[in-house]
């Protein structure tokens, strides 16, 4: 169910990034992604004040071409990622599986590259949290060639078990793009006072939980545990220590959101930060009881840790808001806190995660051991 929920988001969102664009080529061209955001929430939301229309119009202009590029080969990347997902085809044709693996990987290269010219070639948008956004598509385009780049060196290496963590993460960094674009219609569905771009930076704040939690989740869920181990004697202390290390930088967060100019919507913090962090941060720790319950010690631990990650990305960010406030003031501050600091615990998290599952090479001759002997009969 859930990959055909990412599969129709996917394919949805192709023909409003596919021709995003073109009207700056042809006036007459269809700009479905504007008609369809004025349709549903309205026409000033989609074009007036405080809209990527009203502040994006003249530098998508001049670079037409860079974002015809980026948002072309972006839009039929995810497309096509799409059919990766499918075991049949792994299975009864691998050649084509590799076939679609190395033109997905080129077209997302492409739009990432296209994304950085159009970041070098343009400023940071003049309004609420325009420096902040910039920061997190930096970080983004990054997060999304290194975690492809890493794929690509695993499978090289014969590692499959890495090679789809890291492929599965890249394409929820990807699925970025439409997210963004169903959170920031929804929260301007949801309250009407808020501007696109406002509404954006809550969406994009929020798609910094969601985006590695969900790819780590994904991988989660893929795993079977081969045999039953014991559970961590001190688990159940890890999870309430995990809820108030998540509680105590959940009140951090809001002291420094309570500093901020009155207009800051609540919804920036809301739905920014505390709500996907204490969902993610409850749905781990949902996994490792589940896992538990049925004595699977190595589930447990995997979903444990990722808890840990959910737990640490509250605090971590509001330790990053405080770092950057003196340097990019008190509102783009916050949100490049929240747009860029909870990737890092829950993408450490993730990778600790892939580390245990992947199978160890072979050395002198002796056959790889399975991850769970490696780690222990109880696992810590």
């Amino acid at each position: 169910m859930a990959f055909w929920v990412v599969a129709v988001v996917a394919i949805g969102y192709f023909p409003l990034a596919f021709t995003y664009g073109w009207h700056f080529f042809a006036a007459d061209a269809p700009r479905l992604q504007d008609h369809l955001q004025g349709a549903v929430v309205s026409h000033d939301f989609a074009f007036g004040h405080g809209s990527v229309v009203q502040l994006r119009a003249e530098d998508y202009r001049e670079h037409r071409v860079v974002m015809l590029v980026h948002t072309s080969t972006g839009a039929l990347a995810l497309a096509l990622a799409m059919l990766q997902f499918s075991p049949r085809l792994r299975a009864r044709r691998p050649a084509v599986h590799r076939y679609v693996g190395r033109v997905y990987l080129a077209l997302m290269a492409t739009s990432m590259l296209a994304a950085y010219a159009f970041l070098l070639g343009s400023p940071a948008i003049d309004y609420f949290g325009g420096s902040a956004f910039d920061l997190q598509l930096w970080g983004l385009a990054t997060g999304t060639l290194g975690s492809a780049a890493y794929a690509l060196w695993a499978i090289r290496r014969r590692d499959v078990v890495t090679h789809r963590a890291w492929m599965t993460m890249n394409i929820a960094f990807m699925l970025t793009a439409p997210l963004l674009r169903v959170l920031w219609v929804g929260l301007g569905r949801i309250d009407e006072g808020l501007e696109l771009m406002a509404s954006l930076d809550s969406g994009a704040s929020t798609l910094a939980i969601v985006a590695p939690g969900g790819g780590a989740i994904a991988f989660l869920l893929t795993q079977r545990a081969t045999r039953r181990a014991d559970v961590a004697p001190n688990a159940r202390l890890q999870y309430v220590a995990a809820v108030v290390v998540s509680a105590l930088g959940s009140l951090w967060l809001l002291d420094r959101f309570g500093r901020l100019p009155a207009e800051a919507p609540g919804a920036m913090v809301w739905a920014g930060h505390l709500l996907p962090a204490w969902g993610l941060l409850a749905i781990c720790l949902a996994g490792a009881v589940r896992a538990g319950r049925a004595g699977q010690g190595i589930g447990e631990q995997r979903w444990r840790w990722l808890a840990w990650g959910a737990a640490l990305a509250t605090p971590v960010t509001a330790l990053v808001v405080v770092a950057a406030t003196p340097s990019y003031g008190l509102v783009d501050g916050f949100l490049a806190g929240q747009m860029l600091a909870p990737v890092t615990p829950i993408l450490v998290a993730f990778a600790l995660i892939v580390h245990t599952a992947a199978p160890r090479r072979r050395v002198r001759g002796t056959a790889a051991a399975p991850a769970e002997e490696r780690a222990g009969t109880i696992v810590g």
